[in-house]
């Protein structure tokens, strides 16, 4: 099983990663947002201020003295010096008795607060008058505090929703590894419970033979024999599980045309002589437009064999064993297995591709195999990226089918 405290650790590793990346991604976002906002804000406002100033300009233009003014925006106070004494100044009903302060700033905008209020300020030189347009502010103030207030609640609900989101995709992230962490560790388990039946045999067997020092080889001409058929599958199980191992690690195939009934006719003919030996039918049938197929062909050379192996394996005398090769409507081209062996239970079919797998009535049946072959047959379908079909009925027949996409 994995490691908990490990992928705990990792889980919220991940957890704080993601929560910190959006959180900063937002705090950037806030404050661009905010800053655009306060930008357009205090532009709109000089822009006021800039056209107050301009009709006060005409208006000094077109009078030799002070009378009432006409304001754009009655929102505005306009305040106009002389030297150091106040000509005009509007009267505004909200800031009666605020007298301006001389800020030495000139020909420029600026923001101060005075009595609790907030102000915005144009002072400028007109000739031998020195012009104050200040406008409170307070309403575009309140605005930025309702929206930094916004921001925050708006922080705080991304919070909450970015902890369970990424509680959730660390969740579905990390699913994958934990499954292959966890089939690596039951594949080891298997792989030595699998090798130590046989090794444990070729043990007893010899620990037999040092028992009785005086017999011949002949003597013990059975013992050796079971010893060698051990040491033998211990060999093809190892071989086995060297070919599952390259084929989960390929990274490139070795594409090329092939002649696809010429590569089934040469494994074919291996296996006529074998047929004949166990006394089985085997046969061979094409109906094929066209031949000629791109792929990995040792691949498909070892994908095939594994299916015929297994055919010949779980057949017994005068059954039947037929490579059926047929083009379906130029979508792809079936190659099927077929024997009339002893069957798959339907509830094991979804569990013969598994490692090590084996059902129980070919277990009691003590038919020699590793269970590792499918497996290997599943990985090279996944590189080719070929579909196997099954299809098996118990004690009548079997057929596997690979699928070859016509493209």
């Amino acid at each position: 099983m994995i490691n908990k405290n490990v992928f705990t650790k990792t889980k919220n590793s991940l957890i704080k990663v993601n929560i910190v990346v959006v959180v900063s991604l937002l705090i950037i976002f806030s404050i661009f947002i905010f800053s655009y906002f306060k930008n357009l804000t205090y532009n709109s406002i000089d822009n006021k201020l800039s056209g107050e100033l301009n009709s006060v300009s005409r208006q000094l233009k077109n009078t030799s003295f002070f009378g009432p003014m006409v304001l754009e925006d009655p929102s505005n106070m306009v305040y106009i010096y002389e030297g150091d004494e106040i000509r005009y100044y509007t009267r505004n009903s909200y800031f009666y008795d605020l007298v301006p302060e001389n800020h030495n700033k000139e020909n420029q905008f600026f923001t101060y607060s005075k009595n609790g209020y907030k102000f915005r300020e144009l002072s400028i030189n007109i000739g031998k008058y020195r012009i104050q347009i200040i406008r409170n502010i307070d309403i575009e103030m309140n605005s930025f505090k309702q929206l930094i207030f916004v921001f925050i609640i708006g922080m705080v609900i991304a919070l909450m929703i970015t902890y369970f989101l990424a509680l959730y995709l660390t969740k579905k992230a990390l699913s994958p590894i934990e499954t292959a962490w966890n089939n690596q560790a039951q594949f080891i388990q298997d792989a030595s419970h699998e090798i130590r039946t046989p090794i444990s045999i070729v043990s007893s067997k010899l620990e037999s033979m040092l028992k009785s020092p005086n017999n011949t080889i002949g003597d013990e001409v059975e013992t050796i024999a079971d010893a060698m058929r051990e040491t033998r599958r211990i060999k093809k199980m190892i071989s086995d599980l060297l070919s599952l191992t390259k084929e989960e690690a390929i990274v490139k195939l070795n594409l090329e045309s092939i002649d696809l009934k010429e590569l089934i006719d040469e494994i074919s003919n291996d296996y006529i002589d074998i047929a004949e030996i166990q006394n089985k039918n085997f046969e061979v049938y094409f109906d094929l437009k066209n031949k000629i197929i791109t792929t990995d062909k040792n691949k498909l050379r070892q994908l095939i064999i594994i299916f015929i192996d297994n055919a010949f394996k779980y057949t017994k005398m005068e059954d039947n064993i037929l490579i059926k090769v047929i083009q379906k409507d130029n979508l792809y081209i079936a190659i099927s297995i077929i024997d009339t062996g002893i069957g798959i239970n339907k509830e094991d079919i979804p569990h013969i591709f598994d490692r090590f797998f084996r059902s129980d009535n070919i277990r009691n049946k003590d038919i020699d195999g590793s269970g590792i072959g499918l497996s290997i047959a599943k990985m090279l379908s996944l590189n080719l990226k070929y579909n196997i079909n099954v299809n098996s009925e118990i004690g009548k027949k079997t057929e596997f089918e690979i699928v070859i996409p016509n493209k």
